[in-house]
């Protein structure tokens, strides 16, 4: 296993230096020319009109999300009060209650 490995280090060695300068010249300036089209095509797509209008549409979606979810907040919300209303017109109509078996027990007890 450990041959094999030298042996292929070795063999990628020789193969390196076998490029002329000229060749490893160019192969950079190849890299170099497809980063600098890379870099144009990435501007070119930030700037499309699709993108853009992707961006309104996001934009649009969001807002529509947002609409919803007040509309639903504000349900929600007047739910809960009226829920909490009805609860406490329940405890003081048990209250009520409650005293006046007290009342009636306490004047039972006096008799």
């Amino acid at each position: 296993m450990r041959h094999a490995i030298v042996i292929s280090l070795a063999v990628a060695g020789l193969a390196l230096t076998a490029c002329s300068k000229s060749e490893q010249a160019q192969t950079g300036e190849h890299a170099k020319a497809a980063a600098a089209k890379i870099g144009e095509a990435t501007k070119e797509v930030a700037t499309s009109p699709e993108m853009k209008e992707l961006g309104t549409d996001v934009k649009e979606g969001a807002a529509e999300a947002g609409a919803v979810a007040k509309d639903a907040l504000t349900t929600a919300g007047a739910e809960l009060k009226a829920g909490a209303a009805k609860a406490g017109d329940k405890a003081q109509d048990a209250a009520a209650t409650a005293d006046a078996k007290i009342d009636k027990a306490a004047a039972d007890a006096r008799k």
